[in-house]
């Protein structure tokens, strides 16, 4: 595999945002902006429309969102780009699934171009719920833990349809800070709305599993399946499907959770090769980190190539930086 480049990803703690996410949001912004313009400014929802769907959808995070505003100083466009409501389109692969036996534990792949990852695992206290999460659109989550245990992890469900919604990622933040079951979790992948199809895997610390297919223009699909990749359903050809092996990869997946002879050490060790690995970062389809939570442990590992680890938990987080090459 040829090196993409080196990257840093960085373990920070920070209670509330202040200084340490200022920094980063000043030096993430200009990019989230030409993404968020991408279509034309005129197609993203008005800032009053922004702050509605908020108040309506997850009104426990408006005075946070507002908190946010004024630390950017943000004008009207930065104020609806840190909304997350009705974003510009975006694609990622992933592979993730939950080891059922003795010790629940999920594990997940993020596949995505390691240029647009934010590289960031970050500790927050930032409502009355501990988090540490892999960090996405300045404040929402790609995966993560809250310290009730409750994890939680996205891949991108296949289609490629918009509708009316919020980034899957301020989603997730949301039921970290404020869920701590697994069905608690679920009522709010039903109720609040996505603007495209992802499937959401969700471990809690009694061995609770769901993955919830949420996709544009249907009722989300509850299922008790301790896995997902990239398509929903039993079988639905699509593109991104077959561009991703997402077939290939679930009954890998599927394989491997079931063999009497497999253990979690092994399950866990297969997300660092192929099938699950993907090294095709050209195209925006390769791995940039494995993550594995532990609920009964409250501790998470995160995996890169050639043996790079990093190992955290709400007992013990320590702030450092890692360079991996990918």
């Amino acid at each position: 595999m040829s090196a993409y480049s080196q990257k840093r990803f960085q373990a920070v703690d920070e209670a509330f945002p202040a200084t340490k996410w200022l920094a980063h949001a000043a030096t993430a912004l200009p990019g989230y902006r030409r993404w968020f313009a991408s279509e034309g400014e005129v197609k993203r929802p008005s800032l009053q429309e922004c702050r509605d769907a908020l108040q309506t959808w997850m009104p426990e995070l408006v005075p946070l969102w507002e908190h946010l505003i004024v630390l950017t100083q943000a004008d009207d466009n930065d104020a609806r780009l840190l909304s997350f409501y009705c974003p510009a389109p975006y694609l990622s692969g992933c592979s993730q699934a939950v080891w059922t036996r003795y010790t629940p534990t999920l594990v997940r792949n993020y596949d995505y171009s390691p240029e647009y990852c934010e590289g960031r695992i970050m500790k927050t206290r930032w409502h009355d719920t501990q988090v540490i999460a892999s960090t996405d659109c300045l404040w929402g989550v790609l995966d993560g833990m809250n310290e009730h245990g409750l994890s939680v992890s996205l891949s991108f469900g296949g289609k490629e349809s918009v509708s009316k919604g919020f980034g899957i990622p301020l989603i997730l933040r949301y039921v970290l800070e404020f869920c701590s079951t697994v069905d608690e979790a679920v009522k709010v992948l039903c109720r609040v709305p996505a603007h495209m199809a992802y499937n959401i895997t969700v471990l809690d610390a009694y061995g609770q599993v769901r993955t919830v297919e949420l996709s544009p223009f249907f009722r989300p699909n509850v299922t008790h399946k301790p896995f997902a990749v990239n398509h929903q359903g039993d079988f639905e050809l699509t593109n991104y499907a077959m561009f991703s092996r997402s077939y290939e990869r679930q009954q890998f997946i599927i394989g491997k959770l079931y063999d009497p002879l497999s253990s979690i050490e092994s399950f866990v060790n297969a997300f660092e090769y192929s099938p699950l690995f993907a090294s095709n970062y050209a195209q925006g389809f390769g791995t940039v980190y494995t993550a594995i939570y532990n609920p009964q442990l409250r501790a998470m590992e995160y995996r890169w190539p050639n043996r790079a680890r990093m190992y955290q938990s709400f007992a013990f987080f320590e702030e450092y930086d890692i360079y991996v090459d990918l």
